[in-house]
Formats: C-alpha cells, sequence, structure tokens
C-alpha cells in the first residue's frame, strides 16, 4: 500500500505541477521562466506532501467516514469566518487543520468510549 501511494503521489504530482506550470506560462504577457520553474517545483512538492497525508490518513472506511464529516464541516466554516476578515486563503489552511484534528479527537473519543480494545 504504501509503495503504491508513493508512486501514485508522485504521478499526480508531477502532473499537476505541469499542469500549473503550462496553466501559468499561457496566462501571463510577461512570463518569467525561471520564478515560474521554482513555484512549479514548490507546488509539486507541496502538493506532493498533502497527497500523500491525506491518503495516508484515510487508510480505512471508518476514518474515511470521519475525517469526511469533520474536514469539510472545518473548510466551511473557517472559509465563512475568514471571509468576512478577506482572508481566505488562511481561512483554508485553517479549516484544514481543524477538520484533522478535530477527526483524531473523534477517533480518540471513540477509543477511550469503547475501553481502548479496538
Amino acid at each position: 500500500m504504501n509503495k503504491h501511494l508513493m508512486k501514485r503521489t508522485l504521478t499526480v504530482s508531477i502532473i499537476f505541477g505541469v499542469l500549473f506550470f503550462f496553466l501559468n506560462y499561457f496566462s501571463e504577457s510577461d512570463s518569467s521562466v525561471l520564478p515560474l520553474i521554482l513555484k512549479s517545483v514548490m507546488v509539486i512538492f507541496v502538493f506532493g506532501i498533502l497527497y500523500y497525508t491525506l491518503f495516508s490518513i484515510v487508510n480505512s472506511p471508518e476514518r474515511k467516514y470521519k475525517f469526511g464529516i469533520t474536514i469539510p464541516i472545518a473548510l466551511l466554516i473557517a472559509i465563512i469566518i475568514s471571509a468576512l476578515f478577506s482572508a481566505i486563503k488562511v481561512g483554508i489552511i485553517i479549516g484544514l487543520i481543524i477538520g484533522v484534528i478535530a477527526g483524531y479527537v473523534w477517533e480518540f473519543l471513540v477509543k477511550n468510549q469503547n475501553g481502548g480494545d479496538k
């Protein structure tokens, strides 16, 4: 599973980075290639880390259910609140972090409620 996930992460990240490069290259009138290449490499790296982390978290149907509920709700609330302050990007990051933390708290509470036998 881990080897397959790593291959899929690399493939999707590289495709995403190449698309990012071409979309930005053709959308700018005065495009400098070197800064755009550096941004694309950064996008590949960040997207790869996020992709691998997310799919490592949701490795069971129970976890998919828990994180599938907590992450979208936290993202929605954080985006709405951050829109009031004109900081949508910050809201997305904070919402994602809060959603992951809420999923782990839910998992911790269920584990302790059952006596930790799961």
